[in-house]
């Protein structure tokens, strides 16, 4: 197969506008679309990664994209359960919605991974087909609209498909203290932070954070470990 990472920038799109204002990170699954009368609905499952203040902001600002627009994307339904949501949205149908419908939910396309956006509005989608010509197009379509920067395109064979629920669940404080020492460079080497200073932001004692992490690696590690 044909493997393409493309990063991109969306700033009309109201859903990274939130983002962007709350500081969370999405990560999401690009499900189905349909038409209803005049418009697009789209629907998508996701996961949010931040501070328990930042997701609490960030659906209290994404439910208040539920006002109709005609000339942006709304959302029509969103349903949670911790930091997962399952969510529709909506766009008035117009010739350019047409196309990039198209080009970018094609049956004959698939999304290896969880499509990310970052709080600096940056999208990264890693996706795969047999033709590489309809990836060439997505490439193009995120160039011309969305400042897009394609990471790579190459040929190879695929190993494995990132879906947002194949990982064992996790406590929120447990989810924290790892996503907190991802972000500050912890896992890298040489290490960019120390485990003091990441109970400090997390504002609970060293001994408490290191329970939560020690958790937290105990149950995914084996896991991805046994993937190998």
């Amino acid at each position: 197969m044909w493997v393409a990472k493309i990063n991109a920038i969306d700033e009309k799109n109201p859903l990274h506008q939130v983002i962007k204002e709350t500081g969370i990170t999405l990560y999401y699954y690009p499900l189905n679309n349909y038409t209803k009368g005049n418009r697009y609905y789209f629907i998508a499952s996701g996961l949010i990664a931040g501070t328990d203040e930042q997701k609490k902001e960030f659906f209290k600002e994404f439910r208040k994209l539920k006002k109709y627009s005609k000339k942006r994307r709304v959302l029509n339904y969103l349903e949670t359960k911790g930091d997962f949501l399952m969510f529709i949205t909506s766009e008035t149908k117009s010739e350019e919605l047409k196309k990039f419908i198209h080009i970018y939910y094609n049956p004959a396309v698939i999304h290896v991974k969880p499509a990310v956006i970052y709080p600096n509005l940056e999208e990264e989608q890693e996706v795969a087909c047999i033709d590489r010509k309809i990836l060439e197009k997505m490439i193009n379509i995120a160039r011309k609209k969305y400042k897009g920067e394609l990471s790579y395109l190459k040929q190879e064979k695929i190993a494995d498909i990132g879906i947002l629920s194949i990982l064992p669940k996790i406590t929120e404080k447990q989810k924290r203290a790892l996503h907190l020492a991802i972000e500050r460079g912890y896992y890298e080497y040489p290490r960019k932070i120390e485990l003091k200073k990441l109970a400090k932001l997390m504002d609970i004692s060293l001994s408490t954070y290191q329970a939560h992490l020690r958790k937290a690696e105990r149950k995914l590690l084996p896991f991805i470990g046994k993937k190998f």
